[in-house]
């Protein structure tokens, strides 16, 4: 997106303020042209009267002279008056209302005095005595004819522009008005101009100057700076508000990675506590377990190599992902333990689909689940006790369930639990369960956290339950993790 620089706001608020301060003169301008115009038009037509009042005058003495004296001067003069008073005329018809009666006349009037004036020539020059005589009266008629019609039009002309003046004083006056509205607007736009600039520059300014204030004080909680301008003080605000954004999630993984480096060493102390020299441990039972299979003892070699493989996982890297494959293998092992203890009691039914198994995982996280399903769910059963662990692929979710038919969680515990996966609940430990006989210490809560801070959000966690009817423990797992690159490689010693 283009960005509007401050220098090209400055200089737009100020060709602005030029245009509207020339366009108001301008206007101005205008007006006081057209006033003028219209005076210089009136005007022009009392001089155009009056000249051809004088041309009539003119024309007339100097007819007389030429009769008397027959002077060619004065028949020179006669002629140039006249085309003078035709040209009068002519600008009579351009600039006098054609429609009016009083004009047709006077125009008719002044060609009868010439036709007259012409004719009186014509019979002086023929010596018609009579004929030049009675013309030359009917000049004079006419002559003073026009002389009071012109005067007439004057008179009417001067009416006229009093009227003409009354409403130029009126116009002048709402001139005078309009100026000062038009100025006062020019005034208050330019105003309203000045301060949109500069708010869009001193806002943002004052947003960040008070943003930096509060994440000086360590409050990196506040909302990000709203983008309102396109000047160079948008990549700004943008590069502030991303800057606080990662300083947030800087913050918030540093304190997830604190939270879960306190659960794996919780998780590697209880699995301490419960360990004695493990790996010596461990190369015993893979001697008893050899020893067992050379005296033919099938049933207790593969018993203990059961107890192998589930100590041999407590002892892997917790800091490092596992795979849902190995988590469901381990589950396989600890059930079969289990059912050689309580034999035909309990029962173990899986319902996997192998495209599912290859998705990371956090270590130790099935284990534990299936562990509080048998002792809080089906271990007192004396018979038909039931744990389901299936696992499927629904929309983009990999979905893990823990199903057992045991006598389910009253509501306070079932609430209690479900508080703490919504994140809710705030606690310093996690404190394990306190059952009999489990075996790893390790709690669910304790699960759920590492799950949670492993894939970043809340809604991994879904539990059902319901007294007598026993409780789905439900892991709903991103997908997206599927084949990953960080893969537990199975450790021996001994």
């Amino acid at each position: 997106m283009r960005l509007f620089k401050i220098r090209s706001k400055l200089l737009l608020y100020f060709i602005v303020l030029v245009v509207l301060l020339t366009s108001v003169g301008f206007f101005f301008y205008k007006s006081s042209e057209k006033l003028v115009m219209e005076y210089d038009d009136s005007f022009e037509r009392f001089l155009l009267l009056n000249d051809i009042s004088k041309r009539t005058n003119l024309i007339t003495e100097n007819l007389r002279g030429y009769l008397l004296d027959k002077e060619t001067s004065y028949l020179s003069d006669y002629k140039k008056e006249k085309l003078k008073l035709i040209t009068d005329q002519k600008r009579l018809n351009e600039e006098m209302d054609n429609h009016d009666i009083s004009y047709i006349n006077y125009k008719n009037m002044i060609d009868s005095f010439l036709d007259e004036c012409d004719a009186t020539v014509g019979a002086f020059e023929k010596d018609d005595i009579n004929s030049y005589s009675n013309h030359f009266n009917g000049v004079l008629k006419i002559a003073s004819f026009l002389q009071e019609r012109t005067l007439a039009l004057l008179n009417n002309k001067l009416t006229d522009y009093q009227k003409f003046y009354a409403q130029m004083e009126k116009q002048n006056h709402y001139y005078k008005l309009l100026s000062i509205s038009l100025f006062a607007a020019a005034f208050f736009l330019s105003t309203l101009l000045a301060l949109w600039i500069s708010g869009g520059i001193t806002k943002p300014i004052s947003l960040l100057s008070a943003a930096a204030k509060q994440i000086s004080k360590g409050n990196l909680s506040g909302e990000d700076i709203k983008v309102t301008t396109k000047d160079e003080l948008k990549p700004l605000t943008e590069t502030f508000n991303q800057m606080r954004t990662n300083l947030r999630q800087l913050v918030t993984e540093i304190k997830q990675k604190s939270e879960l480096d306190k659960l794996l060493k919780e998780l590697e102390l209880r699995s301490l506590q419960n360990q004695i020299n493990p790996h010596f441990l461990f190369n015993t039972l893979n001697t008893v377990s050899k020893m067992a299979y050379l005296e033919e003892a099938e049933q207790t070699s593969r018993l203990i190599e059961a107890v192998a493989a589930i100590l041999r996982y407590n002892l892997t890297d917790f800091d490092k992902a596992s795979t849902l494959r190995e988590e469901v293998r381990i589950v396989q092992e600890y059930f079969y333990i289990q059912q050689t203890r309580f034999g035909e009691r309990i029962s173990f039914i899986t319902e996997i689909e192998d495209d599912c198994l290859d998705i990371e995982i956090p270590s130790l996280i099935l284990q534990p689940l299936v562990e509080n399903a048998f002792m809080h769910g089906v271990e007192s059963y004396e018979e038909n006790g039931v744990i389901r662990l299936r696992i499927y692929q629904h929309n983009d979710r990999i979905h893990v369930e823990v199903i057992d038919n045991g006598a389910g969680m009253d509501e306070s515990t079932k609430k209690r639990l479900l508080t703490y996966v919504e994140g809710t609940e705030l606690e310093e430990g996690f404190e394990p369960d306190k059952s009999k006989g489990q075996s790893n210490g390790i709690g669910v809560k304790n699960v759920i956290r590492r799950l949670q801070l492993f894939y970043k959000r809340n809604d991994i966690v879904e539990i059902e339950s319901k007294p007598l009817y026993g409780t789905n423990f439900r892991l709903t797992i991103p997908g997206v993790a599927k084949g990953g690159s960080v893969l537990v490689k199975n450790t021996y010693s001994g």
